[in-house]
């Protein structure tokens, strides 16, 4: 399973209500799609006082079941739409490390944090799976990524966003073969 993420900060008065309606008007496009097995569509409002954050953002979270279907989105007219309206993202990737639930607990989650840990040098890669809750790593920047769904915010967590549409593609997180 390949995790991606990438995120647009927005100006501070950026009305969140663009955002949110595009989520409701275009989340339900990636249901079926080839490959992938879940999309988050996440967002934050510095107005929203629950989430308590800086910065208006839309941030949206991919599980891909392989990097042939990423690499279609990312082809996809979809992701230029995208690009069109807000520009050329930095897109991070993560491998993913232990499944421990996830994208199956989202269905009962609002929120989504996602914590990024260095991997230390010389580290003993085969205990990197015993980080606690589901996790990820890139190791072209030896960054690992945990990313904890819940249903109520996160405590002390700053990468912490709501879940405005969850989608699933064709692959389910049980059966990775097609």
């Amino acid at each position: 399973m390949i995790v991606m993420h990438y995120r647009f900060t927005l100006p501070a008065d950026y009305p969140m209500t663009t955002i949110e309606q595009r989520i409701r008007l275009n989340g339900a496009r990636l249901n079926g799609f080839p490959g992938l097995i879940a999309k988050a569509f996440l967002y934050a409002r510095r107005d929203d006082e629950e989430l308590a954050v800086a910065e208006n953002r839309y941030a949206p979270l991919y599980f891909w079941q392989d990097a042939s279907a990423m690499q279609r989105f990312l082809q996809s007219a979809g992701f230029q739409r995208l690009v069109d309206d807000f520009g050329w993202p930095v897109i991070e990737s993560w491998l993913a490390l232990n499944a421990d639930g996830m994208p199956d607990n989202l269905d009962q989650a609002r929120f989504i944090a996602l914590r990024r840990w260095p991997i230390a040098p010389h580290s003993c890669l085969a205990d990197l799976a015993s980080e606690t809750g589901f996790c990820a790593w890139d190791v072209s920047r030896w960054q690992g990524v945990t990313v904890t769904a819940s249903a109520g915010r996160p405590a002390g967590e700053q990468d912490v966003y709501r879940i405005g549409y969850l989608a699933r593609g064709t692959a389910a997180s049980g059966d990775q073969t097609g």
